[in-house]
């Protein structure tokens, strides 16, 4: 008996992740949306691929293909990457690429889209990203009906598990959390001041999430000028100089510090005299630095709230633990999304086989009626071919039904697909149409019609 399947998804992603490259190589590799458009021409043109996807950023650069002919597509992909970004990972292909087909190479997507492969697990960007991806795909040609329903089933498993568990629940980074203790100290944080001392790569994360929370008015404290107003004018701050931390901050709610002075910046006495000109309205204070920036004395001042590295870092531990425990209930939405996927890929091969069995049947009952034209009078002619359909469609109503069913019944499926075939002798018809249908836009078109 012949094994029940769709045919092969004929899909492979190559790529690599901080898993397997350092950040200079993934940085060097990062694709802009015409870079993504000249490597999914490249992959129609060269590879024959039917359908394309490409997820870039600054963890991961993955290439999905569907379709393609390329019988090494880890060399293939090296070699593109090599003509449109001048990196030569071709030695190295192996090293730094890694290359999954068929189901796995969903399951892996399933996985990064819900935050699971991320380099901080559960955090929410990658969504975006991923939908970012399908719709530049969709605008630059490289979706099909199979990618298209593959990427809308990987979105909707995705945001089932951001509401349905606690993946993303939690702060999962220093900055993010003293932010969020910030909210829970201040209240709303949209009528607030912030101050950021420093204008590094922590600063500018701390800005981020500031943002997010609705904070609008920022300053930047830097020793050098120069660099404070460059950041300064990318994170829309007021720029003025670390000597001036004194008279800027009173006017603070927030203060972020994070350089990477060998002592402390923000002094006890600087600070118990801007209390008093804020006439003691709280104020709080993130050390972002090792060593660390604020004095700790700052911290039993009244009304003055500081926290360090350390007590963030224990903030930060327990939403691991916690998002580390949601992974089995993110798996199993995984599987239950990834089966109605793959379950919807099936049925492609059952409707060719249902159409031509029905066929079959209407051909024969169309030649008789033909055959005995003659024996009717003209206007008796319509009633029996409407006579004719009704009878055919009678018969092949419930195994219509039973076939439309069998790709959700295993191996009895199977059997009643391969038995269908041999009786009625759609075998070859039944071929045919199945490449049709899993092949060209217009099939797979039909099939996701039918099924949605």
């Amino acid at each position: 008996m012949a094994e029940f399947a769709a045919g092969p998804l004929d899909l492979f992603c190559v790529g690599l992740s901080y898993h397997t490259s350092p950040i200079e190589v993934r940085d060097a590799v990062v694709l802009n949306d015409e870079e993504v458009g000249r490597a999914m021409e490249a992959l129609r043109l060269r590879g024959g691929a039917a359908e394309t996807m490409i997820l870039s950023t600054c963890n991961r650069t993955e290439i999905y293909a569907r379709g393609a002919r390329i019988p090494d597509p880890a060399g293939f992909i090296a070699a593109l990457l090599r003509e449109i970004k001048g990196v030569d990972l071709q030695l190295q292909a192996g090293k730094h690429l890694y290359t999954l087909r068929e189901e796995e190479s969903i399951q892996h997507l399933f996985r990064v889209a819900c935050g699971l492969d991320s380099m901080v697990l559960g955090e929410p960007q990658i969504l975006g990203q991923v939908k970012d991806a399908s719709e530049l795909s969709t605008r630059l040609g490289g979706a099909g009906p199979v990618t298209e329903r593959l990427l809308d089933t990987v979105l909707r498993c995705a945001k089932r598990a951001r509401t349905e568990t606690g993946i993303g629940r939690g702060p999962v980074s220093s900055a993010y959390a003293g932010v969020s203790l910030a909210a829970k100290v201040l209240g709303n944080l949209g009528e607030k001041r912030a101050l950021l001392v420093g204008a590094g790569e922590m600063s500018a994360l701390a800005w981020t999430h500031l943002k997010d929370a609705g904070v609008t008015q920022f300053m930047v404290a830097n020793r050098s000028r120069e660099r404070g107003e460059a950041f300064g004018e990318k994170y829309c701050s007021r720029a003025v100089s670390l000597e001036a931390l004194p008279v800027v901050l009173p006017g603070a709610d927030l203060v972020v510090s994070a350089t990477r002075a060998p002592d402390a910046v923000i002094t006890e006495s600087m600070v118990r005299a801007a209390m008093k000109i804020r006439r003691n309205r709280p104020l709080f204070c993130l050390d972002l630095a090792v060593p660390r920036d604020i004095d700790p004395q700052v911290g039993k001042l009244e009304n003055v709230f500081l926290h360090d590295l350390d007590a963030l870092g224990q903030i930060v531990s327990q939403s691991l633990a916690q998002r580390r425990a949601e992974i089995p209930r993110v798996e199993v939405i995984i599987t239950e999304e990834l089966g109605r996927f793959l379950k919807w890929h099936r049925s492609l091969a059952v409707k060719p086989t249902v159409t031509a069995f029905r066929h079959h049947f209407e051909q024969i009952a169309a030649e008789e009626l033909e055959r005995h034209r003659g024996r009717f009078r003209p206007e008796d002619v319509a009633v029996a071919e409407s006579l004719a359909h009704g009878i055919v469609q009678k018969l092949l109503h419930r195994p219509t039904t039973r076939l439309r069913n069998a790709e959700a019944d295993g191996l009895e499926g199977a059997a009643r697909l391969e038995t269908v075939r041999d009786l009625f002798g759609i075998e070859s018809e039944g071929e045919n149409a199945g490449d049709a249908g899993g092949h060209s836009g217009q099939g797979g078109s039909d099939a996701d019609r039918n099924t949605r």
